[in-house]
């Protein structure tokens, strides 16, 4: 296949960006600022979008998803491709949606009107993916995602797909893993102003009577703040025993700093998020150890996660974080939904994933080992899995049946 680009002007923080990927540009598709133009050969390929923030705020954590998009991509392919479609090749085509609600509506919008498109994937962040999911509905173009927020499942959408376990149930398993420190939680719940910690944050307070567990402070902050030391004066006023916060990383990584700084004493459940990248570990170092989350993928959740980490640890040097081995297996359920279909048009890949069910192979890859698309475009046998940091790395320890370590006492 011939390429012939043509580069318009750009940012320097784009220009870095797209001169990353340019080499896997040829394998995995066009990048968004750039224009392609493709011989005949092309009409091989099968294109699929991601939307995803490789600059703003969320950049790190956007660009850890690009790589695990391109390692997914070169897998289905390097299987064989789309065999029903006689070996068609996937052929990612990218766009940076700069950590921006408003981008992320035009991009996601100038993604599907401008390029033949089977289906995309993104946002990473569920406020951005809710607003790109609107977009999506209107244009009729499935789109699936890592992103937890229950919203995702409701106003009567019908092609979104969320394979993974939802924000209300992360919520659940912190609270259930409380116990596993205290036999008295006293929680102080603190969560930043987005669609993914007033989600997470609600369902904590919601199902926290049934299970026992004292909410004693229940505070959001503005995310991206810059001094974390009256939060924390707010926790210790508390009397809190154990700590949930519900951010991304920057956040997170000032809100335990902070903590420790201010020596309180308490257990600390970091949810997903931020908590669960290798990033954070990077960031606070020897601070992890012993911190407990929650994940709706974990590198060691089966023997097919173990692979894609152990390729992925290759090429980047750190193990694949939630959102991005989930993205793998997003990936892999496309791949299927086309098989089924024998077609890559829009309206069939949807109604492909629709009566999707698997329990085998890479796109099964996922706590519960099944995917099955209920009403509202969610995962029936989707659920979480709670996690500890234990020597840098990041291990499955609850519930007992998906335990691949012993808990260990921080």
């Amino acid at each position: 296949m011939k390429f012939q680009i043509k580069a318009r002007t750009v940012s320097r923080s784009r220009r870095r960006f797209l001169a990353g990927s340019a080499a896997a540009a040829l394998a995995s598709g066009p990048i968004t600022s750039f224009a392609i133009v493709r011989d005949a050969k092309a009409a091989e390929t099968i294109n699929i979008g991601g939307l995803y923030p490789v600059t703003g705020s969320l950049a790190q954590t956007g660009q850890d998803c690009v790589n695990a998009a391109k390692l997914a991509v070169k897998m289905v392919n390097d299987a064989g491709g789309i065999k029903a479609l006689g070996g068609a090749k996937l052929n990612l085509i990218l766009s940076d949606i700069q950590s921006d609600t408003t981008v992320t509506r035009t991009e996601t919008d100038r993604l599907i009107s401008s390029y033949k498109l089977a289906a995309i994937h993104g946002c990473y962040a569920s406020a951005l993916t809710l607003i790109a999911s609107e977009v999506a509905e209107r244009a009729k173009m499935p789109l699936i995602t890592g992103s937890s927020s229950d919203q995702l499942n409701q106003g009567n959408r019908h092609y979104t797909f969320t394979p993974f376990a939802r924000a209300s149930q992360f919520a659940k398993t912190q609270l259930e893993m409380s116990k596993l420190v205290s036999d008295h939680p006293k929680v102080a719940v603190v969560f930043e102003n987005t669609a993914f910690g007033t989600s997470t944050s609600a369902g904590i307070r919601e199902q926290a009577p049934a299970l026992g567990v004292d909410i004693v402070l229940y505070e959001p902050y503005s995310a991206g703040f810059a001094d974390a030391g009256p939060l924390v004066n707010k926790i210790k006023a508390s009397g809190a025993n154990t700590l949930f916060p519900v951010s991304y990383l920057n956040d997170l990584i000032l809100i335990i700093r902070t903590v420790k700084q201010a020596g309180l004493k308490l257990a600390i459940n970091g949810g997903s998020g931020g908590f669960v990248m290798p990033e954070f570990q990077k960031s606070v170092g020897d601070l992890a150890e012993g911190l407990l989350g929650v994940e709706h993928w974990n590198h060691d959740t089966d023997a097919d996660a173990l692979k894609v980490n152990a390729e992925y640890k290759k090429q980047y040097g750190e193990f694949i974080f939630e959102y991005g081995g989930g993205l793998v297996a997003q990936t892999f359920m496309l791949a299927q939904a086309m098989e089924n279909a024998k077609s890559a048009d829009p309206q069939k890949v949807r109604d492909a994933l629709a009566v999707l069910d698997v329990s085998s192979g890479f796109a099964a890859m996922c706590p519960g080992g099944r995917v099955k698309f209920g009403p509202g475009g969610k995962n029936i046998y989707g659920q979480p899995v709670g996690v500890q940091w234990q020597k840098g790395d990041l291990v499955s320890v609850f519930p007992k049946s998906m335990a691949k370590a012993k808990l260990m006492q921080a």
